[in-house]
């Protein structure tokens, strides 16, 4: 039996000074913190790497990894939504911002709080 583990939140901050996040039909993701680049394939599904992919044979590079999300029945699915755009499009940056205590929030710069 495959067991799928989720590797983002919606709408729900881990407890992690480094927010990153993208927006996907309207829904802030939370992702890894080594999530740099967030993208969707031919058939809808999302998926997010670390270094900036490249297409390759009709695809995007292999070396990725897909947004799996719970579900509000409890399911953990692949994220996937309608292409609105083609899929060449889709990729972007993951918004970074650092949460500071007492501080506020700011823009959190490439490389910070890497572990």
């Amino acid at each position: 039996m495959l067991t799928l583990t989720p590797t983002a939140m919606f709408d729900n901050n881990p407890s992690n000074p480094l927010e990153v996040f993208a927006v996907i039909e309207g829904k802030k993701v939370f992702l890894p913190p080594e999530a740099n680049y967030v993208m969707q394939d031919r058939r809808g599904l999302w998926f997010f790497c670390t270094r900036k992919p490249r297409p390759t044979e009709g695809d995007w590079t292999p070396n990725k990894t897909s947004i799996s999300c719970r579900a509000e029945q409890g399911y953990v699915r692949a994220l996937k939504t309608d292409r609105r755009r083609p899929w060449l499009e889709t990729c972007q940056r993951t918004v970074r911002v650092l949460s500071q205590s007492g501080a506020g929030r700011r823009p959190a710069e490439d490389g910070a709080l890497k572990h």
